[in-house]
């Protein structure tokens, strides 16, 4: 066998691998198990909570893992103070070195490289969006939050190329 062939073996090799465990992380039975991914317990777990609450970086809300659904809600209304706080916490707080002195003060004071980060505040800004388990306005208040919440099978403006329930609209 030359090296021509040994190579296509192992590309062809490589692509079923890299294919299943695409399937894999994507198939929401599965991902829960994978440490990337939507797990649908409603905390939204990601490199920002991850920081602020230890909780693992599952890069959810990201552009490749949304979770809009069940795990994050964007509030319009504090988008731009929970990015701050989010903000905050991920530059003070980060693996649970820092000090809450540090993060109170950042918040009430942020600095304008934080600021810039919170420039953009939409729900594609990772660091906007709130936990729908920790939020303190419920997902199923259409007025307030811009997501599409599953137990309510209506499209909420702000969010429907994400929302299953408003795709066609």
């Amino acid at each position: 066998m030359d090296s021509a062939e040994e190579f296509l073996i192992f590309g062809v090799l490589f692509a079923v691998i890299l294919s299943v465990l695409m399937f894999l992380m994507f198939d929401s039975s599965f991902s829960a198990a994978l440490p990337i991914g939507c797990n649908n317990n409603n905390v939204l777990e990601n490199q920002f909570t991850s920081a602020e609450y230890g909780y693992p970086n599952r890069m959810e809300g990201t552009p490749l893992f949304r979770c809009y659904d069940t795990d994050a809600c964007y509030n319009q209304a504090t988008a731009y103070n929970t990015c701050i706080k989010h903000w905050c916490y991920y530059t003070y707080w980060t693996n649970g070195h820092g000090s809450y002195s540090q993060v109170d003060s950042c918040i009430s004071n942020p600095s304008q490289s934080i600021k810039n980060e919170c420039s953009v505040i939409s729900p594609s800004n990772t660091a906007a969006l709130e936990s729908c388990y920790r939020s303190t306005i419920v997902a199923n208040n259409a007025t307030q939050i811009q997501n599409c919440d599953t137990s309510s099978p209506v499209c909420v403006a702000g969010d429907s190329k994400y929302c299953s329930a408003c795709q066609g609209t």
